[in-house]
């Protein structure tokens, strides 16, 4: 008798229970990750080329410091034009820019002297201007007005 109740068990056919995800399910997770990437991904580009053309202008207010220093020790600005980042390092040998991979660097002797950074690759079309008198200005395409 035992083993009659035995096998009755054994036999007794167990619902089916699902694990896992069916495809539709899948699908519509795939479908509002897709959305949500499409709403971030500008979003977030925009922030990372703003942050660019924010630590580029440091970058000029850092060389006009250097330059301000230079002046106070021999009461002179520099007479050429230095173009390229790569130049001014040499004639600026304090100064280290952090963008030097995304804006060419260049000094321009005006009256004083006039400061620029001008975006390539990624931030073509970004110019940031820095003169002696402390005139900042940025193009629209850097992603903020004024610095």
């Amino acid at each position: 008798m035992r083993s009659m109740l035995h096998c009755k068990r054994t036999l007794r056919v167990r619902p089916y229970k699902t694990r896992g995800f069916t495809l539709i399910e899948l699908m519509v997770v795939i479908a509002i990750v897709g959305i949500l990437a499409a709403i971030a991904l500008p979003s977030y580009q925009g922030y990372i080329k703003k942050s660019r053309a924010k630590t580029a202008a440091a970058d000029l207010v850092s060389l006009a410091a250097v330059v301000e220093g230079r002046f106070q020790r021999s009461l002179a600005y520099p007479a050429a034009d230095i173009t390229g980042t790569p130049a001014l390092k040499a004639a600026f040998s304090q100064w280290r820019p952090a963008q030097s991979e995304h804006f060419t660097h260049a000094f321009i002797a005006s009256t004083p002297y006039r400061l620029t950074a001008t975006g390539s690759g990624a931030m073509q079309g970004c110019i940031l201007t820095l003169d002696g008198e402390n005139q900042r200005s940025a193009t629209s395409e850097c992603g903020f007005a004024s610095w």
